[in-house]
């Protein structure tokens, strides 16, 4: 059985967040969002086979990136 607290809406004994870990969060959340669109335009067959595999490429490249970051980023910042 889960454990009841009083207040629901308790503070954070941590705080709030930092400005650093909002704006990585945000990058982060741009180039996978971004990615995964630019992945999909490598779906195209009208611009050719070399052009789909170099937006592919690209766009799985960011969203690897943009995944990565908030676990590599912040941690190393002590975040």
């Amino acid at each position: 059985m889960a454990k009841q607290s009083e207040g629901l809406f308790e503070e954070s004994s941590q705080g709030s967040v930092s400005a650093v870990t909002a704006i990585v969060f945000i990058l982060s959340f741009v180039l996978s969002m971004g990615g995964i669109v630019l992945a999909s335009y490598g779906f195209n067959p009208a611009i050719g086979a070399s052009n789909e595999l170099f937006l592919f490429i690209g766009g799985l490249v960011l969203t690897t990136i943009g995944f990565a970051l908030p676990f590599t980023v912040l941690p190393a910042l002590g975040k």
